[in-house]
């Protein structure tokens, strides 16, 4: 049974209030449903101007997610569950407009599965809404509310396995914005009163890592520094570096795990230099990936990297080279951790197995 507050006071997850949460972990910091718009914070703006995008339809939806206004694979899932309500709105009793929306909204990050299982589970929900005479429109904003309240008692829950891995003064190398189960570890730590160091790779070309998790991190009042993305292996062959902690765009069935391009060579580093590297991913494998070798790697414009914020940096004539994933092996990786526990790699697949703390539909 998904359980969603009914206390608007209360954060998703139902337990911290939403004025204690960092901003990106709030309603309000994802993809809001505001009769009939779709708002969705400009996470590019961050963190010196707060702007949202208001998107009126189904593909202003899948054009946010694809110029990265909204980041994070399980926040990006939430946004495209209300593109598909939008869908809804026109469609009240033929699926054809939103079995189309739902095709053009998967389309907009092949890497990441999470959008998909949202978008399926809304088609199901929508198919049984005009099975069943219901509005439709009001079946995919009631599932995607709910799934966005799952997901945050999860990342939570997530969260606090990590904590055990953990101990007061340790210092956390980050890359990317490792999305809520990373914010829930600060916001379990600093509720349990253990001081953490957090440095985060810049994460080029959107710089994730300097607007986004660090921001998170200095929020809750944690010593936050900032690095370039080559100077994590320096910083763990100097013993200044405790854990390597990321979340998974993918978890294969074999351990292996598909993160933002980067991940692989910290991971290396990590290796060489006996630091445990946590990979942060509350809902458990992909079992539609067996291997890395299955992984669909997402290709972006080489642009992104010869422009920043629309300067370009890059001599003329110079092309830019933009795979946005790397796989990394599942002997790289200390453990998993996810809502149902503490995994090593190799036994990953024993998630679908395991005791869940709710009975999740994602």
């Amino acid at each position: 049974m998904i359980v969603t507050s009914k206390d608007e006071s209360l954060g998703l997850d139902g337990f911290y209030k939403e004025s204690e949460l960092p901003l990106l972990i709030q309603r309000k910091g994802m993809a809001v449903w505001n009769d009939g718009v779709v708002e969705i914070l400009d996470r590019r703006k961050l963190p010196h101007l707060q702007e949202y995008i208001n998107c009126h339809n189904t593909e202003e939806v899948a054009i946010a997610i694809e110029e990265m206004v909204i980041q994070g694979a399980f926040s990006i899932s939430i946004a495209a569950g209300y593109g598909l309500a939008l869908s809804a709105q026109n469609s009240i009793t033929s699926m054809d407009g939103i079995c189309n929306a739902a095709l053009r909204l998967k389309k907009t990050r092949p890497t990441g599965l999470a959008l998909s299982r949202v978008l399926d589970l809304c088609m199901i929900k929508a198919k049984n809404a005009i099975k069943n005479n219901l509005s439709v429109l009001n079946e995919i904003i009631k599932t995607t509310d709910a799934i966005a309240s799952d997901l945050a008692m999860q990342a939570r829950k997530t969260a606090q396995f990590a904590l055990t891995k953990l101990n007061s003064g340790d210092t956390l190398l980050t890359h990317c914005f490792p999305d809520r189960s990373y914010v829930y570890l600060l916001m379990e730590a600093k509720y349990n009163n253990i001081m953490l160091n957090v440095i985060c790779s810049e994460t080029r070309p959107y710089l994730q890592g300097t607007k986004l998790s660090s921001w998170c991190a200095s929020e809750l009042g944690f010593n936050t520094y900032v690095i370039s993305d080559g100077m994590g292996g320096a910083l763990m062959k100097q013993n200044k570096i405790n854990a390597f902690i990321t979340a998974a765009d993918t978890v294969c069935m074999d351990g292996s795990i598909a993160n933002k391009v980067g991940t692989y060579q910290y991971a290396l580093a990590a290796n060489s230099n006996n630091v445990p590297y946590y990979v942060l991913r509350q809902s458990g494998p992909d079992m539609e990936y067996n291997n890395g070798d299955s992984v669909v790697i997402e290709e972006r414009s080489g642009d992104d990297l010869l422009f920043i914020e629309g300067d370009r940096i890059a001599p003329e004539g110079v092309q830019g080279l933009y795979p946005c994933f790397d796989i990394t092996p599942p002997e790289l990786v200390s453990a998993i951790i996810t809502d149902r526990g503490i995994f090593e790699p190799a036994k990953i697949s024993t998630y679908k197995t395991s005791k869940a703390f709710l009975d999740s539909q994602i």
